[in-house]
């Protein structure tokens, strides 16, 4: 459950928050412009960013609303989102593209995806298998109501929430890094020179 009258939100999570929301609006406004052909190629990943960057928007806002069970449960659909697309953009053959439009089909496991789109130098930094290796546990007790995501709805004798301003500040930065991935691939697919590297500057930005 949420609290009726929760405390107010610690400064640094505050600011964050406030950075979030000025992200989110920092992409639509890059990505209202951009048109991508409408061909499977480029439509399907496309469309798979734009979804990354819906549950970027939505976790800022659930965070904001004090909803963090269900801000943690999307970051993991936010990965998948972005690697999914990246894969499909930049290592799927016809063939593959097909399949996963007709039967949802791709390469298992999920970190097969990741390893086909690090070859490329969007991806070289390694900081998706790294984030992998790190969190899929985590991501996936939240998203799947583990007891990570279960410990943090009780406190002493009492259910509610319990998520440490440290955990949201990282969820949200790692999701807005997600965000910004999907919206530079966007800008590739739509053969935008200049959008990606501003897009780097931000990402520099937030290392």
């Amino acid at each position: 459950m949420t609290l009726q009258n929760p405390p107010a939100l610690p400064e640094e999570l505050k600011r964050t928050l406030d950075s979030a929301q000025d992200l989110h609006h920092w992409i639509a406004e890059r990505q209202d412009s951009i048109e991508i052909p409408r061909k499977p190629a480029t439509l399907i990943p496309g469309l798979l960013f734009d979804l990354a960057i819906e549950h970027h928007v939505a976790i800022v806002n659930l965070a904001g609303a004090r909803m963090n069970g269900s801000a943690f449960a999307l970051l993991r659909a936010a990965l998948e989102a972005l690697v999914r697309g990246a894969w499909l953009q930049r290592c799927a053959t016809p063939e593959q593209l097909n399949a996963f439009v007709t039967k949802e089909e791709l390469p298992t496991p999920f970190g097969a995806l990741i390893d086909g789109i690090e070859a490329h130098a969007d991806f070289s930094d390694k900081m998706l298998s790294q984030l992998k290796y790190s969190s899929w546990k985590g991501m996936n007790s939240y998203t799947h109501g583990g007891m990570l995501q279960l410990g943090r709805r009780i406190k002493g004798d009492t259910i509610e929430p319990n998520f440490g301003p440290e955990e949201v500040i990282e969820v949200l930065k790692a999701s807005g890094t997600f965000a910004l991935l999907a919206l530079r691939q966007i800008a590739h697919l739509a053969n935008d020179d200049a959008l990606p590297k501003e897009i780097n500057g931000m990402l520099e930005g937030k290392t």
